[in-house]
């Protein structure tokens, strides 16, 4: 028996609906790609992505709907555009696939959740960068416990001295980098906490963007079994830093300029527990002069892994009940901590 090809629309042709059009085209064998919608007539004729140049060309997402056969719908528009058109599809008895941010609030994505409960397997979260082959191939390593306890994660993304003046700089779009970027280092940090966030620390300003959103963050979370994360993101920075840095009790974890690299203890050689601070004058010598420790370094190999996986994971939930890995109340933990750090800071993602 052939296998079910889901018949897919993509709400939205600019940026990331040509993102999404191109990753599902990368599956013939589950999705087709059958229609599209922008209410800029514009785009539906002279920028529209390649893999839906010979596709139903439709002005809103309600006309869209009504193509015959539709499955599923993408959501790539504007930010506070996401969960009433998540509603509305899933209400017409189709697949919502979500674009981060998810929700604007987690009321908002609580109303999201209560339509969901209604049409099981019709909604979707986009969050792509759970599949990221930096941060799977750290989580491995993680939980092997070569670096020990885990102490502190560090995750910085940059994009670069930038200007920009698009609308997703815009508060009343809910612009601004902790909505965009915000939403993939939060979901990925809450990941490596493995425990439930107990406290939050935030700053969020605008420091060089055209629009008033911002431009520059950095998030602090305390987890439950004591592992913090550092969550930092700039569009200000003109010299970037590391990506991951991931600390431990037996050593460190560190991704820059697409290489990672670990330094541990030799794990064949055991810590002395005896030892006791000696309370005299010690030896010019820094450090313990009681233990010798030995380090390994090597570069880890980063496996070539595409986040386009997951639309087969979206596939395999819908069509043979295996779950995603992407659940939906760990999107809601994300939005909580957005809203959270926007709070803490004072920052207001003002919406008209």
């Amino acid at each position: 028996m052939a296998n079910r090809v889901l018949k897919v629309g993509i709400c939205g042709v600019g940026r990331i609906g040509g993102n999404h059009a191109q990753e599902i085209g990368s599956f013939p064998d589950m999705f087709q790609l059958v229609a599209c919608a922008d209410t800029d007539p514009q785009r539906l004729v002279k920028e529209v992505p390649r893999e839906l140049e010979g596709v139903a060309k439709y002005h809103s997402l309600d006309e869209m709907l009504q193509h015959p056969g539709l499955d599923m719908v993408t959501i790539g528009i504007r930010h506070p555009d996401h969960v009433p058109a998540a509603i509305k599809i899933m209400e017409a008895g189709k697949i919502a696939v979500v674009e981060k941010p998810v929700a604007t609030s987690v009321a908002e994505m609580q109303r999201m959740l209560e339509v969901a409960k209604a049409h099981p397997h019709c909604l979707f979260l986009r969050h792509n960068r759970r599949f990221e082959p930096a941060f799977v191939k750290a989580k491995q390593l993680m939980d092997t416990g070569l670096i020990g306890d885990v102490q502190y994660i560090k995750l910085y993304r940059s994009v670069g001295y930038c200007r920009r003046n698009d609308w997703m700089t815009m508060p009343e779009f809910y612009g601004g980098l902790l909505t965009n970027w915000g939403p993939h280092l939060i979901d990925q940090a809450l990941r490596f906490l493995d425990s439930p966030v107990v406290d939050i620390w935030a700053d969020v300003r605008h420091v060089i963007s055209i629009g008033a959103g911002d431009d520059l963050f950095k998030i602090i979370l305390k987890a439950k079994n004591n592992r913090v994360a550092d969550i930092e993101v700039a569009g200000c920075n003109a010299m970037p830093g590391r990506e991951m840095e991931i600390i431990g009790s037996k050593g460190t974890i560190v991704y820059e300029n697409g290489k990672m690299t670990a330094r541990y203890l030799d794990p064949t050689i055991a810590l002395k527990n005896d030892l006791k601070p000696h309370p005299g004058q010690p030896p010019k010598k820094y450090g313990n002069f009681d233990e010798t420790l030995n380090f390994f370094t090597s570069e880890v190999e980063v496996p070539q892994l595409s986040m386009s996986v997951l639309w087969k994971h979206l596939y395999d939930d819908v069509v043979n009940g295996i779950p995603t890995p992407i659940r939906l109340e760990e999107g809601l933990e994300v939005v909580k901590v957005t809203e959270e750090a926007f709070r803490r800071s004072g920052f207001k993602p003002a919406r008209v």
